[in-house]
């Protein structure tokens, strides 16, 4: 439903969608949005109280809104969120999302054909005078840096430090029109200073030690031409700057650390040759229903994909062998949080991935996480065990677990061979002088606003951000990796 619009706005900034691609296959993932449940259409007076207040505030300070019409619908799937489209001639001018409960604006873009970038000189001016009129005597709260894009980056400091994810991102075109703003998770979130730790109160550097090998792991990690055992950093990178404990900075937290786990093969093989043997094993194999439909055979005979018309179904083959599969109506439903455990959907992943394990893989290292696309979904990792550890972009499976159907929602095999000739784990340098090399990189302190059962807390936590730069330690000489 479209609303006509009462007040004026502005002009510029090209609105992008990025396309989720599976590793496999970049034809099928683009469908997904499609599959979540259509989102409530409003109209403009069904905006919350803080969320019009933002909305109109946007048409003040972009005026040519003015004659466009609105289309607003309200999504959920992380958090409760505007999506207000703004139309002209029956295209999209301009987009906001607005927090429903706050009113923070999370993003705002103008659709522009102007991709020249402005001169420094025009597009902090033109940056400064938008964030005045955004946020009033608080912009000089704010340090402003210049992106090579072209963007103006506005970042909060306090006692000199920086506070993560407090920022606003403004695009400029050449002609020195605001095209876009993008604000951080935590911009204003806190604007006490009192609650701001000062820094003399850190622990120093060196106090670090014991914290620091519990965020490290050895591992194999395989290149093009060679394998490397290396002490990975798999930790948050962030540390309670007082007491040294890890700190969670997502909602979605994302771990790298890999646990070993023993399992059962069944030696299974499914193979297929053609569209009538997919749709059979698909339906009668993984239990997953095509109602009816059927699929089409995509790519060369060797690295067969089969598609269903509507995309939703895909079936993955190698050489007539079948190594994985995408269900988009085993990934419904959209709403709601996750009523299975991180061990339970370990469990269903188990359960579903051993028949088709070859009978010499009984070892493997795995990791769970959340599915950050998707709130409800876990993503289950398996990576080879080898010479007990675990082997990183070798042979790897990916399974999908719907955390409230238990439902297998995507499956993967990476198909990579064992490496011929590996490093010799005996000769690794100790967890304890891995950690001195971590130690010896720069560390920032940093103000962060750390989660706690997935709460965010409300105020900031002074945090050592360790391991900023990436890069991990080889094991054999306890450098870190240039």
């Amino acid at each position: 439903m479209t609303t006509q619009r009462r007040y004026p706005v502005l002009a510029s900034c090209v609105l992008t969608a990025t396309l989720l691609l599976s590793p496999v296959s970049g034809t099928v993932m683009a469908n997904q949005a499609g599959n979540q449940q259509a989102a409530a259409h409003l109209q403009e007076n069904q905006l919350s109280e803080k969320a019009q207040r933002t909305e109109q505030k946007l048409q003040m300070l972009f005026p040519a809104l003015d004659d466009t019409s609105r289309d607003i619908t309200l999504e959920t799937k992380d958090q409760p969120v505007y999506n207000i489209g703004y139309e002209k001639n029956n295209e999209i001018f301009a987009r906001a999302y607005i927090h429903a409960e706050t009113g923070k604006l999370l993003s705002f873009f103008l659709h522009d054909k102007d991709f020249e970038i402005p001169d420094d000189k025009l597009a902090y001016k033109s940056a400064d005078t938008f964030m005045e009129g955004w946020i009033g005597e608080m912009r000089s709260l704010y340090k402003v840096t210049r992106l090579d894009a072209g963007d103006v980056i506005y970042s909060r400091y306090v006692n000199g430090i920086e506070v993560v994810g407090d920022q606003f991102q403004v695009a400029v075109n050449s002609a020195g029109q605001v095209t876009g703003l993008m604000a951080g998770e935590n911009t204003l979130t806190n604007i006490n200073p009192a609650d701001f730790l000062p820094p003399a109160q850190a622990m120093k550097k060196d106090q670090l030690s014991p914290f620091i090998p519990p965020q490290l792991q050895l591992m194999y990690i395989l290149g093009e031409n060679k394998t490397d055992l290396v002490y990975d950093t798999v930790g948050s990178h962030y540390l309670d700057a007082v007491t040294g404990a890890e700190l969670i900075p997502d909602r979605q937290y994302i771990t790298w650390r890999w646990n070993p786990i023993s399992l059962t093969p069944g030696g299974k093989v499914v193979k297929v040759k053609n569209e009538q043997e997919a749709i059979r094993i698909y339906e009668s194999e993984f239990g997953i229903s095509l109602n009816g439909s059927t699929f089409n055979g995509v790519r060369d005979e060797k690295e067969r994909v089969y598609v269903s018309p509507d995309e939703n179904e895909v079936l993955f083959t190698k050489d007539g062998v079948v190594i994985g599969f995408i269900s988009y109506s085993n990934a419904e439903p959209k709403k709601g949080k996750p009523t299975l455990s991180e061990k339970q959907a370990l469990e269903k992943a188990v359960q579903f991935l051993q028949p088709y394990l070859k009978h010499e893989e009984k070892e493997f290292y795995y990791k769970v996480n959340p599915n950050t696309q998707n709130a409800h979904e876990y993503e289950v990792g398996f990576v080879t065990s080898v010479e007990g550890l675990p082997l990183e972009y070798g042979r790897s499976i990916g399974i999908g677990v719907n955390g409230v159907t238990g439902k297998i929602t995507k499956y993967h095999q990476q198909l990579d061979p064992k490496p011929a000739k590996l490093p010799d784990k005996r000769k690794a340098v100790s967890i304890d002088t891995a950690a001195k090399a971590v130690l010896a990189q720069p560390m920032e302190l940093q103000y962060i606003y750390p989660f706690i059962n997935g709460e965010r807390l409300a105020k900031p936590v002074l945090a050592y951000s360790i391991n900023g730069n990436g890069k991990n330690i080889n094991a054999l000489t306890g450098k870190v990796e240039e």
